[in-house]
């Protein structure tokens, strides 16, 4: 039906009193509107000798050489028929130049033949080949990826993209939404990968609001950082999920830590240098609304262990009350507390005309800061009656009193926060490809633990599929997961 109709298209405007010639309806494909080339054959040529040879034909016909990029070729065509045995190039582009086919033919007439399949382009394949067969390395653009203008948009985050009035984008791992043409965003996310605890390995889940501060007014950078500073601010709060590794989620690994159950306070703040708004400086800070040193919990929502250590109270009513469940019975409820990140940061664009290959490096302080607590279930006493025998305070057992979580007057207990240089150290890279199909893979590394991410495309740009992984580089703490992997489908919206 595509073909039909851009056949109607074609047939209808050489028969118009515009009495466009062929020669010059093909001539003229740059300049039909997107929405309708979009629909003729495209395809990125990735042969590395083809894209060189492109390269420097184009440099020898005397085009700009800032204006080229060899990495970026690509190919439009005229529909082909059923019996059409191979395809018409109507225009070649190399970065931001470009061949229309009149030049095509009488500049470089022999790549135009090794593009459209005319002519063999690898010598090495033995045979006559068949005319129409593309013999080199190339990845079809279809439809409903937009023409060159929005591939290239220098944005710094392809699911949270700034060129849009309105984005939404939903994952098992967070949600966001942008408020019209404000620069407000509202953030949801759950686990904390600043810190390498993706998902519910962090035990907890994040609400922000992040709300520009300082418009940018310089025009040349405007597009690719519409503001200077931006702020957020929101909380963090417990979730109780991912302790039982059963059902639906049984392939995910089970959670070992605990979020602070009364909550936490987050604030960020990036601040762009206004004369290099590509380099700047990142803080953020998550800190607990109030310290927690005992709290009646329902222990099912808490991820606790055991371990054989040796307790001892500094209160004699709190020791009679703990020690008979016995010393090793006794669980550890491990709770993330602080943490924060001071870090440099550079994006970097390697042709920001043509805006397809990103990298983001990142580099600065990480902190985090995780606390012990014992678990027990209160033993109550009353008054023994006659006939009773009680102990030596004339007290029996009347039953169980409420869980609960406390290091108040209790020693043997773990405090975990960065103890060498290298527990302080954050570093992170992230590469983008917002080509034909946009993808991103990025490694970190804070809290020496690894953590790795990846997103590409399975239904043109609304539809992703994203994978997480982490690691420690040391050996595990007790509350954390040697090998956790997670996917999830991405919903990208943009209007």
């Amino acid at each position: 039906m595509k073909k039909i109709f851009i056949l109607i298209i074609v047939s209808v405007l050489g028969l118009s009193n515009i009495s466009f010639a062929k020669q010059e309806f093909i001539d003229s494909m740059s300049t039909i509107n997107d929405d309708l080339r979009r629909y003729f054959p495209r395809w990125k040529v990735c042969e590395p000798d083809l894209q060189y040879q492109i390269y420097q034909a184009f440099v020898l016909l005397g085009v700009d050489k800032s204006l080229l990029d060899m990495q970026d070729v690509e190919v439009l065509a005229s529909p082909k028929g059923p019996k059409d045995k191979y395809y018409e190039i109507l225009l070649l582009s190399c970065g931001d130049a470009s061949l229309n086919a009149r030049q095509i033919d009488s500049q470089i007439k022999t790549i135009g033949s090794n593009l459209s399949g005319r002519k063999k382009y690898d010598r090495r394949h033995k045979g006559k080949k068949k005319p129409g067969l593309r013999d080199y390395c190339y990845v079809e653009i279809p439809p409903e990826i937009p023409v060159k203008a929005d591939q290239g948009a220098a944005i710094r985050d392809y699911l949270q993209p700034t060129n849009v009035n309105q984005a939404l984008t939903l994952s098992m791992f967070d949600q966001s939404l942008k408020i019209g043409d404000t620069g407000y965003w509202i953030h949801s996310k759950i686990g904390n990968d600043e810190i390498g605890y993706p998902y519910w390995n962090a035990g907890e889940s994040k609400f922000l609001l992040k709300k520009p501060l300082y418009d940018n007014d310089d025009t040349e950078t405007k597009e690719s950082f519409p503001y200077l500073i931006n702020l957020s601010l929101g909380g963090a709060y417990q979730i109780s999920s991912g302790i039982d590794p059963t059902g639906v989620f049984a392939w995910i690994s089970e959670r070992r830590l605990n979020s602070n159950p009364n909550g936490k306070l987050i604030a960020g703040l990036d601040v762009h240098m206004p004369f290099h708004p590509e380099f700047g400086i990142h803080f953020n800070l998550e800190m607990p609304l109030s310290n927690l040193a005992e709290e009646t919990i329902f222990p099912q929502d808490y991820a606790s262990y055991t371990n054989n250590r040796l307790w001892s109270f500094s209160d004699s009513d709190d020791a009679r009350k703990k020690l008979t469940l016995g010393d090793t019975s006794l669980a550890i409820v491990p709770v993330l507390n602080t943490s924060g990140q001071v870090t440099l940061f550079y994006n970097l664009w390697l042709n920001k005309r043509r805006a397809e290959n990103y990298f983001r490096f990142d580099l600065g302080l990480s902190y985090v800061e995780v606390n012990e607590y014992l678990m027990y279930t209160e033993q109550l006493y009353r008054d023994a009656k006659d006939g009773e025998i009680g102990d030596d305070d004339g007290k029996v057992k009347a039953g169980r009193g409420p869980t609960t979580i406390s290091n108040k007057g209790i020693s043997g207990l773990e405090m975990y926060k960065p103890d060498e240089m290298v527990d302080w150290l954050y570093a992170k890279v992230e590469y983008r490809n917002q080509a034909v199909y946009p993808f991103s893979v990025s490694m970190q590394i804070s809290n020496q633990i690894l953590l790795t991410r990846a997103y590409v495309p399975l239904f043109g740009t609304w539809l992703f599929l994203e994978a997480k992984y982490s690691t420690p580089l040391r050996d595990a703490l007790p509350f954390e997961v040697e090998n956790f992997f997670m996917i999830s489908p991405v919903l990208r919206i943009t209007i």
